[in-house]
C-alpha cells in the first residue's frame, strides 16, 4: 500500500466516527460511548495489521489522520 492509500484508510475511518445520535433511547449516552469503542478499537485493528505490513508504518500520524489522536 502507499501513502496515499493510508490517508484514504484514515480519511474512511475519520468519517465514520460516532457523533452524538439524535437518539430514542433514554440512555444515548451509554449508547454514543459503546459506538466509540467499537470504532476505536476498529482504527487500532486497521493501524496494527497496516503496521505489520509496514515496518515505518507511523501509528500516531494514522490515529491523529484517524480522528483517534496519539495514544
Amino acid at each position: 500500500m502507499t501513502r496515499k492509500d493510508y490517508i484514504r484508510l484514515a480519511g474512511a475511518l475519520k468519517w465514520t466516527r460516532p457523533s452524538n445520535p439524535v437518539c430514542p433511547f433514554r440512555n444515548a449516552a451509554l449508547v454514543l460511548e459503546y459506538q466509540t469503542k467499537i470504532w476505536r478499537d476498529t482504527v487500532v485493528s486497521v493501524a496494527d495489521a497496516l503496521a505489520e505490513d509496514n515496518s515505518r508504518f507511523d501509528r500516531n500520524r494514522f490515529y491523529q489522520a484517524a480522528g483517534l489522536g496519539p495514544e
